[in-house]
């Protein structure tokens, strides 16, 4: 139980420093919307939008960062870590944080522009990253393994191997 407050909390801060303000991300699999088209585009005006949004039962509860549309997957929205200690550590310096439209870093934050699914397990990400003080357009793929446990993320030439915080 304790260990589950404090996930929940360390996904409550990762997101509020992303700008969404949302819960923590449920870890039972909500039922999720069909996408209607394989990607999407976020106008820098308006919150990000996209078909992938968790429809609630009759009576359930779900956070906010299941139920608001966005580019990126549901199976993808949790907070992750390279080493699987920063899921609680403070500051985790391994931990992101992906939200419907954005991922959170512990230095940095990449805004979704379009999401482009490329099969059950892939998916390809155009981004604005912000870090250090300077933004730029980069192209981020994200892998999951079957059981969507573990995450291998791409970018910039580079691969990083997260374990899923929850």
């Amino acid at each position: 139980m304790t260990r589950l407050a404090l996930t929940a909390a360390a996904l409550v801060l990762a997101l509020s420093a992303c700008g969404d303000r949302s819960p923590p991300a449920d870890t039972q699999s909500p039922r999720a919307q069909a996408p209607d088209t394989a990607s999407t585009s976020a106008s820098p005006a308006a919150p990000p939008a996209g078909p992938f949004a968790a429809t609630p039962a009759t009576g359930e509860e779900l956070p906010t960062s299941q139920t608001t549309p966005g580019p990126i997957p549901l199976a993808y929205r949790h907070v992750w870590a390279i080493d699987p200690a920063d899921c609680t550590n403070e500051p985790g310096l391994t931990r992101i944080a992906i939200a419907p439209g954005a991922i959170r870093f512990y230095e940095g934050r990449a805004v979704v522009k379009k999401s482009q699914v490329e099969g059950p397990d892939k998916l390809l990400l155009d981004v604005d990253h912000t870090s250090e003080g300077e933004t730029r357009p980069e192209r981020h793929a994200f892998a999951l393994n079957n059981s969507g446990s573990r995450l291998l993320y791409q970018r910039s030439g580079d691969s990083f191997k997260y374990v899923r915080c929850d």
